[in-house]
């Protein structure tokens, strides 16, 4: 990816605007308001979305795939994301973002999906925290040796006990929905309800849960547990 696309990219995600003290979380704000606009899901961008929707799940986590090594792909995702950081910070959007240490970019979750294996792969950041990348596996890259099509966001790791969760959704892969989410403290599961009453227990790695969801029923309420201790919630807005 060229960096007059990375620049290209930026100017259509995000719109300038000065300095905030809050930095990277309103240029992720507001990265996800044009992602949801436009029903994209850029290659590089890492991007958290904060929308409540989701249903039925339609795989098995796969376990093994925790510490997998990220393949090049993946890797050069990691790397076009600290390169629209950078690209963002000479733009004037705030402080200097998190980067990625693509170096240590590994798998957390997958689970099976209608258009096969999805993934969640994380890597530690310059800010204390973790960058996630969340894809399909039999997704091609967007260029012969180039990033792998995806989203996902960067972390400060700070523990507040709070839970982001996500919905995204793509023309590539239309029949379903992607639930990822953050557990911002330690947590081992999340159990979801749903607008009909149903629930799911999906599994905490490394702060994430991911599941592959039908796509148009809602979200009512997340609670996250670590042992028998419920440890924080989301509730959907009204």
């Amino acid at each position: 990816m060229t960096e007059k696309r990375i620049d290209d990219l930026l100017d259509a995600l995000v719109t300038p605007f000065g300095p905030r003290p809050d930095g990277w979380e309103d240029v992720l704000s507001r990265a996800s308001r044009a992602r949801r606009r436009y029903a994209l899901v850029a290659a590089a961008a890492f991007a958290l979305l904060l929308v409540p929707t989701a249903v039925a799940l339609h795989g098995e986590v796969t376990s093994l795939f925790q510490g997998t090594p990220a393949p090049p792909a993946v890797s050069n995702t990691f790397e076009g994301g600290n390169r629209m950081a950078d690209l963002a910070a000479q733009k004037g959007m705030g402080a200097r973002f998190p980067h990625a240490d693509v170096s240590q970019a590994h798998g957390v979750l997958q689970i099976q999906t209608l258009y096969g294996p999805q993934d969640v792969w994380a890597a530690p950041n310059d800010h204390g925290g973790t960058c996630y990348f969340v894809d399909y596996a039999n997704d091609e890259p967007t260029e012969p040796g180039g990033a792998q099509p995806g989203g996902g966001t960067c972390d400060s790791g700070e523990q507040d006990a709070t839970i982001n969760t996500s919905l995204g959704w793509e023309l590539a892969h239309p029949e379903v929905s992607t639930l990822f989410g953050l557990v911002r403290t330690q947590a081992d599961r999340v159990v979801v309800r749903l607008k009909d009453g149903s629930t799911r227990t999906l599994p905490v790695v490394e702060g994430a849960f991911l599941a592959s969801l039908d796509k148009g029923a809602k979200l009512d309420h997340i609670t996250a547990y670590d042992g028998d201790e419920q440890v924080a919630t989301w509730t959907a807005p009204d």
